[in-house]
């Protein structure tokens, strides 16, 4: 009876177990070697994955120079703890997306920096070269008493 519900070539007993034991052990040192080969490239996906995030925050920040540069801001790289880099993404044409509403943020907070009439009006008396009058302290007053000066 048990014949008959056997499959031709297959039973239940093991007929070589020391065969049986190498092959477990090369299935077994090949799933390790795989698993070290796929930890290495995690590894080296994860070091590719940093150094394209350097590259293109690099890149966002000439873009973004650049773009401050050619607004006119002499200083451009002294607004760049203003903008908030996170809120920018660089396009596939490699363009920096939301660039524009963060200089309208600025433009806002610091108008002196893009509006002309503001730039001209700090430096309107720089052509006077009168000296501010000083007050005196008593020890100076009597300083040029004593030295009669």
């Amino acid at each position: 009876m048990e014949e008959q519900n056997q499959v031709e070539g297959t039973s239940d007993e093991i007929r070589d177990p020391k065969a049986v034991l190498e092959a477990l052990d090369k299935a077994k040192a090949e799933a390790k070697k795989f698993r070290l080969e796929k930890e290495a490239l995690e590894v080296q996906v994860n070091e590719s994955i940093s150094k394209i995030s350097q590259f293109q925050s690099k890149l966002m920040m000439e873009h973004v120079n650049k773009h401050l540069a050619s607004l006119g801001i002499a200083h451009g790289d002294r607004l760049n703890k203003y903008i908030k880099m996170d809120a920018l993404s660089l396009t596939e044409d490699f363009e920096v997306a939301g660039l524009d509403e963060q200089i309208a943020i600025l433009k806002t907070d610091f108008p002196e920096l893009f509006d002309p009439k503001f730039i001209v009006a700090g430096k309107a008396d720089s052509g006077v070269t009168a000296s501010l009058e000083v007050p005196k302290s008593a020890s100076d007053l009597q300083a040029q008493m004593v030295l009669k000066k």
